[in-house]
């Protein structure tokens, strides 16, 4: 009988012990919720090299590079399945090795059912590592969810997701994928930075505005209750900035979700700085989820 998959999770693998955390990270998910994980290697011609191959031939071991990079991806594979029983490794396709800049290939395999993981940081000693600027790239321009997966964390089954909600359309889109992604036994929290006036502190606007803070919880309740049809949710509402309420939720978290852009006038913007402070400074993965 044919097994259709409903997801595939693209996982960027070079050899590294970050690419084989996010390899294991996938693998676990997808083997609890019938999914695929398909790793995906990168090789391409060092800059110098390519200038000067324009201009004149030159003699370049194209095979040799492909073939390290195979030998990495398959490192990554062997490390991420090592003490898994054979029906969760069997989730996990052949590698794909392909030529390219590690952000290009992988933003060209993204798509709302195609996330893509990576490791927080890459080998250091390779040329075309995966993280960095890699993972910068992706969480910005990827056609799908991204993950970052630290490489520290074991990466086990998270049993609880939250997700940065301030009713925006990308924290809508965000909340909708936890709920669509995680197994029903994931607990899933949305967690609200209520900051409708930044420059002044938490306690002095809610006395001061009560009607104005009042409307945002009320509205940011709204789009939960949208989301949210089986009341799977647990709410948290803080009037903090919304980096003040993710850092507060580290401890619990085992993945954090969050959209690209937020509404500045209620919880600034969830990505550009506090998205890149996730991505640089929490414990746990980071998914982020673009809107369309």
């Amino acid at each position: 009988m044919l097994l259709v998959m409903s997801r595939v999770w693209t996982v960027g693998v070079d050899g590294s012990d970050g690419s084989s955390a996010a390899l294991r990270w996938a693998v676990r998910l997808a083997h609890a919720t019938g999914d695929a994980v398909h790793p995906v290697a990168t090789w391409h011609l060092p800059v110098a090299v390519a200038t000067v191959a324009g201009q004149r031939p030159i003699d370049v071991d194209r095979a040799g590079l492909e073939a390290t990079a195979a030998v990495a991806a398959q490192r990554s594979i062997d490390a991420a399945l090592a003490g898994l029983p054979e029906d969760v490794s069997s989730v996990v396709d052949a590698p794909d090795v392909s030529e390219g800049h590690p952000a290009r290939v992988l933003i060209e395999r993204s798509g709302p059912d195609q996330p893509v993981v990576v490791g927080r940081r890459g080998d250091a000693g390779h040329r075309h590592r995966l993280l960095g600027s890699t993972s910068s790239d992706l969480a910005h321009h990827a056609h799908g969810p991204v993950v970052i997966v630290p490489e520290d964390r074991p990466p086990e089954l998270p049993r609880r997701v939250v997700v940065g909600v301030d009713g925006s359309e990308h924290s809508e889109r965000a909340l909708r994928w936890a709920i669509d992604v995680m197994p029903s036994g994931v607990t899933i929290e949305a967690v609200v930075g209520v900051d409708v006036i930044p420059w002044l502190e938490p306690a002095s606007v809610a006395q001061r505005h009560p009607d104005v803070v009042t409307a945002a919880h009320e509205r940011i309740g709204q789009m939960i209750d949208r989301v949210d049809l089986d009341g799977r949710v647990v709410r948290t509402m803080q009037e903090h900035s919304p980096q003040r309420v993710l850092a507060d939720a580290f401890d619990r978290s085992d993945l954090i979700v969050v959209g690209p852009r937020g509404v500045g006038a209620i919880a600034r913007t969830i990505l550009g700085s506090v998205t890149s402070w996730l991505l640089a400074e929490a414990p746990c993965p980071i998914a982020v989820v673009p809107a369309s």
